[in-house]
């Protein structure tokens, strides 16, 4: 299909006109010579990129958008939760199912379960194995360690793999060795969200080859303020209670790298995580719960990766890790007509759960060449298996395995044009064989400006869940006695493969088109401009849509969409000022091919789509150790919902010998009283203030 523009060309000129007039002052010299030096490489104009391809790539080389966001800049700005970092990045919206379940979309689709993201964390992937969605607040990475955030916006199944559909996002962490001595940071709510706390130390060291990090982050919140009690048919009253949804987590994590000689290195990583949520009885109300359905649970993750590299033009690396997750839900449910009397039996009470365990084993083997400064290659392999064990979803246990085979070459076809051409096979004991393939052409139209076209095509397989449910809940306890025939026994409250909702899952495709235009300039000695333009044009099909309740499933492929739109991002660094935008448009035509109602599932399927979407950051050094921010968000027609939110940050940092200390107060005011996402979501005050130390020496 050729590439149709998208209709922001058409509906906002300016803004395409604004990057144009940018990237001629990028096109520019500088007192009549070429900013770039003849000793300076022209590469050096562009940031280095280390995800999209799995290989070492600038800006100017890259087979994809990316947007790259500094562990500091994160910092800077005052962003508490990881979740909201990707306010910043075009295109990515950011909703709630309740305060301890945020969802983050890039593109949109669906909300309550992530499907179609795939995060990785210093090359793990934290897809959940069994459930298909993205636990947002257990991800076991405390903002302070963070080095840097890498989106590769767009399909990008072949460097990781069916699942990474939609976009893909890489957690980078600090180095150990980046991090020797003691550090202490705490941050609490003082007004508005007073119950947000969030506590993190670490001590780091070298002793003799090894350098290493230990480090412990505890955050809690309260949740939202309060929801809306419905009446009796489920409509909105204007009786409101306080919400039940906060939660308390502590991880624990330990990071080494261990050299073991000029062409060898060791680095291991360790950690655990525990998890306590609070669960409200209303998400509850079809099992009338006499007590609260409280998450409790814990993980463990390991991670072990040599890296050898006998030459700088070769080298490889092997990474095996293992992690596990561990959730426990129970509750007292009162089952009462009319579904009681579907078992013949009187009203009833039992103990139900909703417990699951998870655990991921991962191998891989990645090897890169560099031939010439214009042409390299990585290629690879990796097995992965996912294990899973519940009563209620699945009736035991099971499991699922995956062999990949993957490669990228890129090579300089001329001084001016760059070709990326990769793919990935995989073979998954689920879905079956796959082959995801991507090409690109980088034009490079002087030393700062590059052009970009890139084709790619991604799947999504079903998970486990949606392609083999067996979702039974077993009572215990069960009173009264004219009902204890059904002790021990797996009550059918959900669905099985033999219920007549069931039908067979295919996986979905995306087959994804994308011009960019990138281009990166000097300001005298110190300053830097750059900014980035996408216009995108997706084609999403066979996706899998439908409800997954105990009452209603209907899931099966029964959507195609097309999404076409344009994304901006654009930044000034001059003289201590930095001024950072983004934006991002999307314009999305659904169309029905199942036997329901078709409305309904095109709907579903746009629940986290926001035609506009942006921010806008400013941080400003003063001087003497004084350090500011202001932050502007806003996301228009997310789900009838409008959200905008102004975030400033101001700090005072000191330096005593070899001792830091920073104070600093985060405001936050949200500039309207929409709920966030979801009706239930709702703040008392709309104006947050939190209070933040730091200590360092």
């Amino acid at each position: 299909m050729r590439y149709a523009p998208p209709r922001i060309l058409r509906l906002s000129p300016a803004l395409l006109a604004f990057s144009l007039v940018w990237g001629a002052v990028g096109a520019q010299t500088h007192n009549g010579t070429s900013i770039a030096t003849a000793d300076e490489p022209e590469e050096s104009a562009f940031p280095e990129v280390l995800t999209t391809s799995r290989l070492r790539q600038s800006k100017a080389r890259t087979p994809g958008t990316v947007t790259i966001l500094e562990g500091d800049l994160l910092r800077d700005l005052g962003v508490l939760n990881l979740w909201d970092a990707f306010r910043l990045v075009p295109g990515m919206t950011v909703g709630y199912v309740g305060s301890n379940d945020p969802v983050v979309s890039y593109h949109g689709t669906v909300a309550v379960e992530q499907r179609r993201l795939q995060v990785l964390v210093d090359g793990r992937s934290y897809y959940n194995a069994s459930l298909a969605d993205m636990d947002w607040t257990n991800l076991p990475v405390p903002m302070d360690a963070i080095d840097r955030i890498e989106v590769t916006r767009g399909p990008n199944a072949a460097a990781y793999g069916a699942n990474s559909f939609l976009a893909v996002i890489n957690i980078i962490t600090q180095s150990p060795s980046d991090t020797h001595g003691v550090e202490l940071r705490g941050t609490k709510g003082v007004r508005g969200d007073d119950g947000l706390g969030h506590y993190y130390a670490s001590v780091g060291s070298r002793s003799g080859p090894l350098n290493w990090r230990i480090s412990a982050n505890q955050r809690r919140s309260d949740g939202f303020d309060f929801r809306y009690v419905p009446d009796p048919d489920g409509g909105r009253t204007d009786q409101t209670r306080n919400n039940r949804d906060g939660y308390d987590t502590l991880s624990l994590n330990y990071s080494g790298e261990l050299t073991l000689g000029p062409e060898d290195q060791l680095d291991m990583e360790f950690g655990y995580h525990d998890v306590y949520e609070q669960g409200d009885p209303a998400e509850y109300s079809g099992f009338n719960p006499r007590n609260n359905p409280d998450v409790t649970g814990e993980d463990w993750h390991g991670s072990v990766t040599w890296h050898h590299e006998p030459s700088p033009d070769r080298f490889f690396h092997i990474q095996l890790y293992h992690q596990t997750r561990e959730r426990r839900r129970d509750w007292r449910a009162f089952i009462d007509d009319p579904l009681a009397n579907a078992f013949g039996q009187p009203p009833f009470e039992a103990d139900l759960n909703e417990d699951l365990e998870e655990a991921r084993t991962h191998l891989e083997f990645q090897h890169t060449n560099v031939f010439t400064p214009a042409t390299q290659l990585v290629f690879g392999a990796s097995y992965r298996e996912d294990r899973y064990e519940s009563d209620t979803f699945f009736n035991g246990k099971g499991n699922t395995n995956r062999t990949r085979v993957f490669a990228n070459l890129e090579h300089g076809l001329t001084p001016w044009l760059t070709t990326n051409v990769g793919s990935m096979w995989e073979d998954d004991s689920l879905g079956g064989n796959f082959f995801s393939p991507r090409g690109a052409v980088n034009l490079q139209l002087s030393d700062r400006q590059t052009l970009r076209f890139v084709f790619s095509r991604a799947y999504r397989l079903p998970d486990p869940f949606e392609s083999r449910p067996d979702w039974k809940y077993r009572g215990a306890n069960i009173t009264p006695e004219e009902a204890s025939s059904l002790e021990g026994k797996r009550v059918d409250l959900g669905l099985t493969t033999d219920s007549p909702a069931y039908k067979e899952l295919e996986e979905e495709k995306i087959t994804s088109r994308e011009i960019s235009y990138f281009f990166k300039s000097r300001l005298g000695t110190t300053g830097m401009l750059q900014s980035e333009i996408k216009l995108f044009r997706d084609s999403l099909e066979n996706l899998i849509s439908g409800v997954t309740n105990i009452r209603e499933w209907n899931l099966e492929n029964n959507v195609d969409m097309t999404q076409k739109g344009a994304e901006v991002e654009a930044s000034l660094d001059f003289h201590g000022t930095l001024l950072r935008a983004s934006y991002g448009y999307i314009d999305v035509d659904g169309e029905y091919t199942g036997s329901a109602s078709p409305d309904k599932f095109v709907s579903l399927e746009s629940r986290m789509n926001a035609r506009h979407s942006g921010s806008f950051a400013w941080t400003q050094r003063f001087g003497n150790g004084t350090k500011g921010s202001l932050t502007y968000y806003f996301t228009d027609q997310l789900r009838n919902f409008h959200f905008e939110r102004l975030d400033t940050r101001l700090a005072q940092r000191w330096h005593l010998d070899n001792t830091m200390v920073e104070l600093a107060a985060i405001y936050r005011h949200y500039l309207t009283n929409d709920p966030i996402y979801r009706k239930d979501n709702n703040w008392a005050d709309q104006n947050h203030l939190f209070a933040e130390a730091r200590l360092r020496f």
